[in-house]
C-alpha cells in the first residue's frame, strides 16, 4: 500500500480549472442543442411549425416636418425602439392624409418610397408597410397630422438583441427539422397553408365568423416589399394579421387568403376555406365576395407567373364550390361606406374576378396587378370545369316560396349534373343550414335518375341555406346559398264597436316570440279613404301582448299589428282589424 506522498504545486492549475470548466459548459450547451435537435426533428414536433413570437409596439413620433421642394413634409430619419417587420401609422385629424414611406434595414440601405393609403376606410390610419427588420423610417405627408404615431409589429423573432441571438441559435434547428409547411391538396382543392402554419394561435379572431355569401372574388395587394424571400410568406401574414387585429381593432385579419410571389396560398381569416367567410376586402361588398390580397406592391411591378396562375386557381375553386360562374358579370346591392365609390342600395354590376378598386376609392391592387386581371380571369375560366364550375355541370337549389309563413315549413329542390351536364343520380345531397361556427347539415336526400332531388326543413326563424355534395374523388360541390326567411304569426283582438272616449283592449300573440311589435291605427276620411293616425310600440311578454286604447272621434277605425323584422325574422303583420267608434250616447 502506497503511503501519501506531497505533489508539487503547478502554477498552471487555475487555468486548467478554468479551462475544464469552460469545456464542461460548452459540452452541456452541445448536448442541450443535440437534445433540441433531436426533440425538433421528432414526427410529433415537426407536425407543430415554429413560429417566433411576433411583438407589437407604438411609438409617438414628435418629428419635425420640413416642407420639401415639392410642397410635401418629410421628416428626417426616425429610429424604431425596436426592430420591426411591418409598420402603420396612425393619427387623429384632418381624417385623410396621403402618406409615403420608407424604412432603412440595418446595414444602413433603404427601400423605395412606398404610397400608403387609408386602411380600408380606418379614417385616420394607413395601410401597413412590411419592412423585414427594418430599424428606421422617414414619411413623406401632404399635411401635417395631429398626435401622429406608428404601430409597430415584428413577427420574425428579432425585435431585440435578445431574440435575435435565440433567432440566430435556431435557425439551423428550423431548417433542418422544420421546411417550410404547405398544406397537401386534397382532391378538388388547392394547395392552402393552414392558419396554424403561419401562428394564427398569435392572433386569434375576436368573436366567431360571420357567413354570408360568394358570388365574386376581389383581388387586392398587400402594399408591401415585392422582393421578399420564400421564408418570410408566413410571418408576412401573421404581422398582417396583428395589425388588422390590434391596430385597427378587426376581428381577425382583413383578407380570406393571401398569395405570395411564390405562388403559395394562405388561409387568412378564420372560419374554414370551403365556407362563405365575411371578410374585410371591400367595404360595402364584404357579405357577398371572398377577397384574395397578392402579397407585395404591384403599382408599377408585375405579379410573377406563379402567383397569377395560384389566384387563378384558388377563385376557380372558391367561386365553383359556391355554385357561381367565373366568368361573366354579377349585379351586388352596395351597402355604403366611407371609402365605397357607390352609394348604398345602388345596384353596381362586377366582372365575376374584380380588382379592389372596382368597389372602393382605391388604387389597390395596383396598376400592374389590375392589367394582369384578365389573364387571372382566362387561367380561372379554363381551370374552372376541374372544380366543377361551368361547363363542368353543378348542384342547385331552389326553394318554392323565399318567406315563410310561421309554421310552414320550406319546400327545397335541386339538381345534380356531371361535367357533361348531364344528370347524376343516387348521390347524396345534405341541405346544410348556416350556424355561427358555419354550416351545418340538417337534412338528406338521394339524388332521382334525372338528378333531381327534394327535401323540407321546417325552421322558426329565417335562415341561409347551401346542398352539398362529394363526387367519387372526394371533391367538394356546393350549389349558390339562398336564404329563406320566416315570418312570425300575428294575432289580434279587438271589438267590432266602441263608444267614443271609452276605453278598450286589443290583445294578440306573436310566435315565434318576438319582441318588438307596433300597433298601426287608421281612420277613415271624408273620402272613405283609410289615413294612418297612429303608430304606438306595444310591448310584449312571453309572447303575448295587450294595448289598452281610448279613441274620441267617431269614424271607423282599421288596426294591425307589425313586426318589422330583424335578423332572425321577416316583416310580419297581423290579420287588419275593424273598429267602429260610435257617437257618445246623450245623457237624459
Amino acid at each position: 500500500m502506497l503511503g501519501a506522498q506531497a505533489v508539487p504545486r503547478d502554477r498552471s492549475e487555475p487555468a486548467a480549472r478554468v479551462f475544464a470548466s469552460v469545456m464542461r459548459r460548452r459540452l452541456a450547451v452541445s448536448l442541450a442543442a443535440l437534445g433540441s435537435l433531436v426533440a425538433l426533428a421528432s414526427p410529433a414536433t415537426a407536425a407543430q411549425p415554429f413560429v417566433p413570437r411576433a411583438v407589437d409596439f407604438e411609438q409617438p413620433l414628435r418629428v419635425q416636418l420640413k416642407r420639401s421642394g415639392g410642397g410635401e413634409l418629410r421628416s428626417g430619419v426616425i429610429r424604431a425602439r425596436k426592430r420591426f417587420d411591418l409598420v402603420g401609422l396612425r393619427w387623429r385629424a384632418p381624417a385623410h392624409v396621403r402618406a409615403r414611406i420608407r424604412v432603412r434595414d440595418p446595414a444602413g440601405s433603404w427601400s423605395p418610397w412606398r404610397a400608403v393609403g387609408d386602411q380600408h376606410g380606418a379614417g385616420r390610419g394607413s395601410e401597413p408597410v412590411w419592412a423585414g427588420g427594418a430599424d428606421a423610417l422617414q414619411l413623406r405627408l401632404d399635411r401635417r397630422p395631429r398626435a401622429l404615431r406608428a404601430h409597430f409589429v415584428n413577427a420574425t423573432g428579432t425585435a431585440t438583441a435578445a431574440d435575435r441571438a435565440r433567432a440566430t441559435l435556431r435557425a439551423p434547428l428550423r431548417a433542418l427539422a422544420l421546411p417550410q409547411p404547405r398544406a397537401q391538396p386534397r382532391a378538388g382543392v388547392p394547395a392552402i397553408v393552414p392558419r396554424a402554419a403561419w401562428g394564427a394561435d398569435q392572433c386569434p379572431p375576436r368573436t366567431a365568423p360571420v357567413l354570408g355569401e360568394v358570388k365574386l372574388g376581389f383581388v387586392h395587394h398587400t402594399v408591401s416589399a415585392s422582393s421578399y424571400g420564400p421564408q418570410d410568406g408566413p410571418a408576412m401574414v401573421l404581422a398582417i394579421c396583428r395589425y388588422h387585429r390590434n391596430t385597427n381593432g378587426w376581428n381577425d385579419i382583413g383578407y380570406n387568403f393571401l398569395v405570395d410571389r411564390y405562388g403559395r396560398v394562405y388561409e387568412g381569416r378564420a372560419g374554414g376555406v370551403e365556407q362563405p367567410v365575411i371578410g374585410a376586402q371591400a367595404q360595402g361588398f364584404n357579405s357577398v365576395s371572398t377577397g384574395v390580397a397578392n402579397i407585395g406592391t404591384f403599382t408599377s411591378v408585375a405579379q410573377s407567373a406563379e402567383a397569377v396562375r395560384a389566384t387563378a386557381q384558388l377563385l376557380a375553386w372558391k367561386l365553383s364550390l359556391h355554385g357561381v360562374p367565373v366568368s361573366g358579370q354579377v349585379a351586388a346591392t352596395s351597402g355604403g361606406g366611407a371609402t365605397n365609390r357607390h352609394p348604398a342600395g345602388a345596384a353596381v354590376t362586377f366582372e365575376r374576378i374584380s380588382g379592389h378598386r372596382d368597389a372602393d376609392a382605391t388604387a389597390c391592387p395596383g396598376d400592374a396587378l389590375y392589367g394582369q386581371l384578365g389573364d387571372i380571369r382566362a387561367q380561372a375560366a379554363a381551370l374552372a370545369p376541374q372544380f366543377g364550375g361551368p361547363p363542368g355541370g353543378g348542384l342547385t337549389l331552389r326553394a318554392a316560396d323565399r318567406t315563410l309563413g310561421f309554421p310552414r315549413a320550406a319546400q327545397l329542390s335541386g339538381r345534380l349534373t356531371g361535367p357533361g351536364g348531364g344528370a347524376l343520380g343516387g348521390a347524396t345531397v345534405s341541405l346544410q343550414v348556416a350556424g355561427r361556427s358555419g354550416f351545418h347539415t340538417a337534412r338528406r336526400a338521394t339524388t332521382s335518375a334525372g338528378g333531381e332531388w327534394s327535401a323540407t326543413l321546417t325552421t322558426s326563424y329565417s335562415r341561409r341555406l347551401r346542398a352539398v355534395t362529394r363526387r367519387a374523388d372526394g371533391s367538394l360541390v356546393t350549389s349558390r346559398s339562398l336564404r329563406v326567411g320566416v315570418a312570425p304569426r300575428i294575432s289580434l283582438r279587438a271589438p267590432k264597436h266602441v263608444r267614443a272616449r271609452r276605453g278598450f283592449t286589443i290583445r294578440g300573440a306573436i310566435r315565434p316570440r318576438r319582441g318588438r311589435l307596433a300597433l298601426e291605427l287608421q281612420r277613415k276620411g271624408a273620402g272613405g279613404r283609410m289615413r294612418t293616425v297612429a303608430r304606438l310600440r306595444v310591448r310584449v311578454r312571453a309572447g303575448r301582448y295587450a294595448a289598452r286604447l281610448r279613441l274620441r272621434r267617431p269614424a271607423l277605425h282599421r288596426l294591425r299589428v307589425v313586426f318589422k323584422a330583424d335578423a332572425r325574422n321577416s316583416f310580419a303583420s297581423s290579420p287588419r282589424r275593424y273598429v267602429r267608434i260610435l257617437r257618445r250616447a246623450r245623457s237624459r
